[in-house]
């Protein structure tokens, strides 16, 4: 599985939502799969966290989003692209994402400055079955991509 950019969301919401109080602003990943093996992958309970990374917080990072997608079948002797739908989340009550807010302004160059990629931290977790055979692996790595929000606003 590689990360192959950004691209319109894959569920029939709009680019920007709200629920709540919180805005969401709807994309989706488009991730490469290739499975070269004689049998399929059945992918279930795709569950995927962003966190930008902030050496000034505690953790050390703030939740950026994130996404689920219930079910992805890989067939065999596959080389495919897959959209996984994703959405950053702002909620004005939160002071972590007050922070957020200002840096992907910053960085998608809405201010007047030069448009930068973000780079983000990640976290998927999934079931994976090959025939009667089923994994709970976690992924974790980091992403740079071009701000969704230039396509957005």
């Amino acid at each position: 599985m590689d990360f192959a950019g950004v691209t319109s969301s894959p569920t029939n919401q709009s680019e920007v939502s709200f629920n709540g109080h919180v805005l969401n602003f709807n994309f989706g990943l488009s991730i490469n799969i290739q499975n070269p093996n004689v049998l399929g992958i059945d992918l279930s309970q795709i569950n995927a966290t962003a966190y930008y990374p902030d050496y000034s917080s505690t953790s050390g990072k703030l939740t950026l989003g994130g996404g689920y997608l219930d079910h992805y079948y890989v067939e065999p002797h596959s080389d495919k692209n897959m959209t996984f739908p994703f959405a950053i989340q702002y909620d004005p009550f939160s002071s972590s994402h007050t922070t957020i807010l200002n840096i992907l302004i910053e960085k998608c160059g809405l201010t007047g400055g030069e448009a930068q990629d973000l780079t983000v931290d990640y976290t998927i977790t999934l079931a994976a079955k090959v025939l009667f055979v089923t994994v709970h692996p976690t992924i974790a790595s980091s992403a740079s991509f071009k701000c969704p929000l230039t396509q957005v606003l």
